[in-house]
């Protein structure tokens, strides 16, 4: 028999979306074994069984946290924020000093923003009343801006990306890696699972020291759509003579 060895390298592909960076996609079966004991006699055995598929199970483990991938994962949304001035956006100071108080949008750090009184009249010094970071400004207890109180801010709003988690169901997509057989001198590799549909995924780290990978696990439904007798509706599996 010819070596027919793996090492598989490529890209997946859902809904023709090039998904980034996946170090790990596997699929395969799960088995539905019926049992019929032996009562003919002692010892033990089965008399006869009966096994079929269960689920037809696939997974993915991706590198790329893009938007688009987190909003996957997470059954969510992803959209863009265009960098614009926001002027005098209304934020009230906490009870306790030396807290972050958030603005709406990310601020564009690169850009002092103005942080004035309301109503204005005051102007605060940035480094003496508050810092500045993206997610807002902490005001300082050494400054002149005290607890509970109205302000005014004025920042450029940074270019983001946004993912507004769970506001959808899980959806299906058509997967197709498009890869090689690094074993056997980069010999083409085509999958298509052609139902993909993934479960959210059971976390999603944002602090570590490792790179961060999003896992996914899910199904392959059948496609009725697949009537020519002899063809998956499931997964195809394609790889250079």
């Amino acid at each position: 028999m010819a070596d027919k060895s793996y090492i598989g390298k490529g890209k997946v592909h859902l809904d023709g979306r090039f998904i980034g960076n996946v170090s790990s996609f596997t699929y395969g079966t799960t088995e539905d074994k019926k049992t019929l004991a032996d009562f003919t006699q002692g010892g033990g055995g089965n008399y006869n069984s009966v096994i079929r598929i269960g689920d037809v199970t696939i997974g993915l483990i991706m590198h790329d946290y893009s938007a688009e991938n987190i909003a996957m994962a997470l059954f969510g949304d992803a959209s863009s924020v265009t960098s614009i001035p926001v002027a005098d956006e209304s934020v009230t100071t906490r009870a306790a000093l030396d807290t972050l108080v958030k603005t709406a949008d990310m601020i564009d750090t690169s850009v002092a923003p103005v942080v004035t009184s309301d109503p204005a009249g005051t102007t605060y010094i940035e480094d003496t009343d508050y810092t500045v970071s993206a997610a807002g400004i902490t005001v300082l207890s050494t400054g002149s801006i005290s607890a509970s109180t109205a302000l005014l801010i004025s920042y450029t709003k940074k270019a983001v990306d946004v993912v507004q988690t769970l506001t959808n169901s899980g959806a299906e997509y058509q997967l197709i890696f498009d890869g090689l057989n690094e074993a056997q001198s980069g010999a083409e590799v085509v999958i298509t699972v052609h139902r993909a549909k993934f479960g959210p995924a059971s976390e999603v780290g944002a602090i570590g020291e490792d790179f961060a990978e999003l896992a996914l696990s899910g199904e392959a439904l059948k496609d009725t759509s697949i009537t020519t007798a002899g063809l998956s509706q499931y997964i195809e599996i394609k790889q250079a003579a």
